[in-house]
């Protein structure tokens, strides 16, 4: 899906700059971290009261989302196999095959991402 074009007006197209000292910089730097933004989004909000668009994820809901996210891979590649072995079963070229087995790791993994995801909209 192609990313809507904004209108001119919109556009951050220009730069301001500042001089600071290197002790001033890193105030402003560790403010902006603190409160979950951009150097550029924390001085908008600061000076001309700018709402960002959007808050940098702390580290620990990084973590959370990309452990979703490699779950989500994981449940993906298992499912993958469950219909390649469920269909060598039907086509009788398996024999011996728990499929018990494959549904419980694919239940496991639907319960990890459903606690991941009850984590993340409780503002972790």
């Amino acid at each position: 899906m192609v990313r809507p074009t904004k209108i001119a007006d919109e556009k951050r197209s220009l730069t301001i700059r500042v001089r600071v000292t290197a002790a001033e910089k890193k105030t402003l730097v560790t403010a902006s971290e603190n409160e979950g933004y951009s150097l550029s989004d924390f001085m908008r909000l600061k000076s001309i009261h700018a709402v960002p668009r959007s808050k940098k994820a702390t580290p620990e809901r990084a973590a959370l989302i990309r452990g979703l996210g490699e779950l989500s891979k994981l449940g993906s590649n298992l499912n993958q196999i469950a219909r390649a072995l469920n269909r060598r079963q039907q086509v009788g070229e398996l024999q011996g095959f728990s499929s018990e087995l494959l549904q419980s790791l694919l239940q496991q993994t639907d319960r990890l991402s459903a606690q991941l995801l009850n984590l993340l909209e409780h503002g972790h």
